[in-house]
């Protein structure tokens, strides 16, 4: 089913040992040859999207880590083309960051605090609580987003966290410590787990609080949305997998909770000291041990229920082809790319992608080499139907494509 041709190989270091206990991991998945999910491509640059590197977890039984067996080099994922991916890209992000904010202004510290975000991207959440009066500072690892976001009024340092002591010097230089430390779904995106945390130990204040978000893999296993596995996302979290992380640098849990972002995500919070309620972090690691989310064998069924879902998709596709109708993508998410890939849906199916981002319009995605528009695009297109990529805001997409053409219909995964 799957047509897509061999493709050249990005570098990568292939690693058997887990990134937080050391000890060997055994194989779960394997979804084949994949770019990096976040670099879009412009047409001069068509033979560089077909770079990839195998993509394939590992599972840690020790810790309940699951990990990326190939580790690329952060400034091949971040810089090899300029970084895509905006904070405010959709109204659904928008909104739940801006939640983001307010529950943290509602439950730690006050105005004027020193904040720290990972990964501040665009940075949006910091604009919102500079606009509330702390102090702020992002790092992130992408130089056009962190120019994009300095051109916006928002100090910030570009560096991967966690790998450069030039960098920790810089954050430390702005100010000795913080109170409140972000990093939402980036911890995830380090080589480095235990030095990434380690480093923010290092930063955060006596009485500060460490919070981050990051794709919940419990969610991502029992909603078969395997489309959130790419090179990018290193690292795959379990309840179990977050605590010990954080006890081998001495931090602990103070909360933890689901939220519904990105499918279902872990907020965690931690600290130098802990006032969680065990019971609750036990009830949700024996949660996972039920899902059998530490077993090898769970995975296999994983596959097989994926790859069904592949074939009977890519079937619906060609009988819609066969009718003579124009099939197009909505969304040019990262998640999009590991799906197109997996599936095998490339140019040849589809004839085009939409997406709001001014950042990916009039690039082509990686691998699968389809190009890219704005919703424009689709204003007088009769017998096209769409097929919604980023699931997370479809509905809200697809109110905004039926406003434009009324004709449209759409396709679901």
């Amino acid at each position: 089913m799957v047509r897509l041709k061999e493709v050249i190989q990005i570098k990568y270091i292939s690693n058997l040992n887990s990134l937080i206990s050391g000890s060997q991991t055994s194989t779960i998945l394997n979804l084949g040859n994949h770019g990096f999910a976040d670099s879009f491509f412009s047409e001069k640059d068509k033979d560089k999207a077909g770079e990839s590197v195998p993509l394939i977890c590992q599972l840690d039984k020790e810790t309940g880590l699951i990990q990326l067996l190939n580790l690329t080099n952060p400034g091949e994922r971040y810089g090899k083309v300029d970084y895509s991916y905006t904070s405010s890209n959709s109204k659904i992000s928008r909104e739940h960051w801006e939640k983001f904010a307010y529950y943290l202004f509602a439950q730690f510290s006050s105005q004027n605090s020193n904040v720290l975000e990972i990964g501040s991207n665009d940075g949006f959440l910091l604009e919102v609580m500079q606009k509330h009066g702390y102090k702020v500072l992002g790092v992130d690892a992408s130089n056009s987003m962190s120019n994009f976001a300095k051109i916006n009024g928002i100090n910030t340092l570009a560096g991967v966290f966690g790998e450069s002591e030039k960098l920790l010097d810089e954050i430390i230089e702005f100010s000795n410590s913080y109170k409140i430390i972000i990093a939402n779904n980036v911890l995830n995106h380090s080589n480095d787990p235990i030095s990434f945390v380690r480093s923010i130990k290092k930063l955060l204040s006596n009485d500060g609080i460490f919070i981050f978000e990051v794709p919940y893999w419990f969610q991502t296993i029992k909603s078969l949305h395997f489309d959130q596995i790419y090179h990018e996302h290193v690292t795959y979290f379990t309840v179990k997998s977050v605590r010990e992380l954080l006890k081998v640098v001495g931090l602990e849990i103070m909360n933890v909770e689901i939220v519904d972002y990105h499918g279902g995500s872990l907020r965690v919070t931690a600290g130098h000291q802990s006032n969680y309620n065990d019971n609750l972090v036990e009830s949700m690691i024996e949660m996972e041990t039920k899902e059998g989310l530490f077993d090898v064998s769970r995975y296999e069924k994983y596959f097989i229920d994926i790859s069904d879902a592949r074939n009977k998709f890519m079937l619906q596709v060609e009988k819609t082809l066969k009718l003579g109708k124009t099939v197009f993508g909505v969304g040019a998410a990262a998640k999009a790319n590991t799906l197109l890939t997996f599936y095998g849906l490339d140019h040849t199916y589809l004839d085009f992608i939409l997406d709001a981002s001014k950042f990916k319009q009039n690039k082509i995605t990686p691998v699968t080499k389809i190009p890219i528009y704005g919703d424009s695009h689709i204003e007088k297109m009769s017998n096209a139907v769409g097929v919604l990529l980023a699931w997370n805001i479809g509905r809200e997409v697809e109110k905004k494509l039926l406003s434009i053409n009324s004709e449209l219909e759409f396709m679901s995964l």
